[in-house]
């Protein structure tokens, strides 16, 4: 009965008898936990030294697809916004995710020699590393108090362990304060960083030529009738609520840069029209339309090989001052007008490119 009672109550047992027998086995300590503890603030700056490294990187590295996504929206809509910024945060995701769970390091915890590892010293793996990368979000995020609960939980926990540190059982070690076993394979471990490094650098430039040449392209406007085409940058966008009669109507929203192409048939009108005739009906008809009407030069150009006439044209639109880049343009069959504007203050800087709308204005292969 005493026997009984003992194995009930094995705390009233010598452990060692326990022991002896294999039947009982102290737990080994947490290595780690137990290095983590002797260190002092300095492992918190070397962790926000490295996390700033990354920041830069990943804000510098994928921060253009976010400003392509925001000019890109502004013009056809949020979907491709939402698909380019996806696209940025799985990158950023995957960047701890991948690196932190294979090797426990990142760029910036590489250059400052501190390690993500588990209680044994090794890298986290996976299941972890996606607990400490989803809880990143929380206590890490820059746009959350700039990550300051992450420094703040550094600071007070005995193990210098943020949130995601303590969901996992992680710790971030200086790497010259692993065991000798751990230094041998640090090796390996730095040759799979660069490995990844270089790997995640190829397919990060294959992943951003492909989307801003997808983006960038320059776009093809043709007019509803099919005879004649434009081409805009990337940024601009078809928008036929402009103007009604227009045959092509174009923006770029963002910019407030905006053009149109009105078409007539020379069928239309008298034997005695030319383009200098339409060109001054066009001028006379667009400086009706506005409020203190200034002029600006007139020149005879080629567009495409076709005769044309630009002038510039400054007036006011409801009390906002607007700028013209106006161009009639013949072709054996029609006259056109090449219609493009802006804000009077913004016509320096759009100028050259509202012109080379315009000189891509031809006739479509049929």
């Amino acid at each position: 009965m005493e026997e009984h009672d003992l194995t009930k109550n094995p705390s009233s047992a010598a452990p060692g008898e326990y022991a002896a027998h294999g039947s009982y086995r102290r737990p080994e300590p947490d290595k780690m936990a137990v290095l983590s503890k002797t260190y002092g603030v300095s492992i918190f700056f070397r962790r926000w030294a490295a996390w700033m490294i990354d920041f830069i990187l990943i804000v510098f590295g994928y921060g253009g697809l976010v400003y392509f996504a925001a000019e890109q929206a502004a013009a056809v809509g949020t979907p491709n916004m939402g698909m380019v910024f996806g696209i940025f945060l799985m990158g950023s995701f995957c960047y701890y995710l991948l690196l932190e769970g294979l090797t426990g390091y990142t760029l910036g915890k590489f250059v400052l020699r501190i390690q993500v590892v588990n209680g044994e010293g090794r890298p986290p793996g996976m299941v972890k590393s996606l607990i400490r990368t989803l809880i990143y979000l929380v206590d890490t995020n820059p746009l959350l108090f700039w990550g300051l609960p992450a420094g703040i939980c550094v600071l007070a926990t005995p193990k210098k362990q943020r949130l995601g540190d303590m969901a996992a059982s992680t710790y971030v070690v200086k790497v010259r304060d692993l065991r000798a076993v751990g230094r041998k394979k640090t090796g390996i471990f730095v040759g799979a960083i660069i490995l990844m490094t270089i790997a995640s650098v190829v397919f990060a430039v294959s992943v951003i030529s492909s989307l801003v040449t997808q983006i960038v392209k320059p776009e093809v406007f043709v007019s509803k009738d099919d005879q004649f085409a434009v081409t805009a940058p990337w940024n601009w966008s078809r928008d036929d609520t402009m103007n009604e009669d227009a045959d092509i109507s174009i923006q770029n929203k963002l910019a407030e840069k905006y053009s149109i192409v009105l078409s007539e048939p020379k069928s239309d009108f008298d034997s005695s029209m030319t383009l200098q005739k339409y060109n001054q009906i066009i001028q006379d008809h667009i400086e009706s339309g506005l409020t203190n009407p200034q002029s600006g030069s007139t020149s005879d150009i080629v567009v495409n090989g076709y005769p044309a006439i630009e002038f510039t044209l400054k007036g006011e639109v409801e009390d906002t001052p607007i700028m013209y880049n106006v161009t009639t343009i013949e072709t054996p069959s029609h006259y056109h007008q090449v219609l493009a504007w802006t804000y009077a203050s913004r016509y320096g800087r759009a100028e050259q490119e509202l012109r080379k709308i315009r000189d891509s204005f031809r006739e479509v292969k049929r």
